[in-house]
């Protein structure tokens, strides 16, 4: 009897839905794909969307963009969550043009300056979420609910702004 439990017991948790068989996103921002999906080259895919945050009220949107066909980011707005689960004050990120997406081409918004900033967004505070929608001029909008995260620790240390907003980027 105790040669069988001996058998038995350590197989007893394994199964076919095993936690890693199933998607997950294992970054902390959030992903999404905006357009119409029966048209591939109409759609942007959005990777890692997050808000980088070093003081309350003020924050640097980040994500990873790509599509196979060509679209314009054209604005990121949202509303943050405060810590007792009310809303703050509504924010429009300051770009100093367009975000263009061309034929494959990866666009990382934090690799290029200037960065898409937040300001005077009351409730905007690493720790909590933000709603967030991004305008694209083909594609459309999509909103989600996304994480704030502290700018002052590593590996978000190394997002730095430039002092002055430059052209567009292409």
């Amino acid at each position: 009897m105790g040669a069988a439990l001996a058998v038995v017991l350590p197989t007893a948790a394994c199964g076919m839905g095993a936690q890693t068989l199933r998607p997950y996103t294992p970054a902390e921002g959030v992903n999404f794909d905006v357009g119409d999906q029966s048209v591939p080259d109409s759609v942007v895919h959005v990777r890692n969307l997050l808000i980088i945050s070093r003081s309350p009220g003020e924050g640097i949107v980040s994500a990873t963009m790509v599509t196979s066909g060509r679209d314009t980011l054209t604005s990121v707005t949202g509303t943050p969550y405060r810590a007792d689960g009310s809303k703050g004050s509504a924010f429009t990120a300051q770009q100093s043009g367009p975000v263009l997406l061309t034929n494959n081409a990866q666009v990382v918004l934090t690799d290029e300056q200037p960065f898409l900033t937040i300001s005077g967004a009351s409730g905007l505070q690493a720790g909590l979420d933000a709603d967030v929608t991004l305008t694209f001029a083909k594609a459309g909008s999509y909103t989600t609910r996304t994480t704030v995260v502290d700018g002052n620790l590593p590996p978000y240390t190394e997002v730095t702004p430039s002092a002055s907003p430059s052209a567009s980027r292409a």
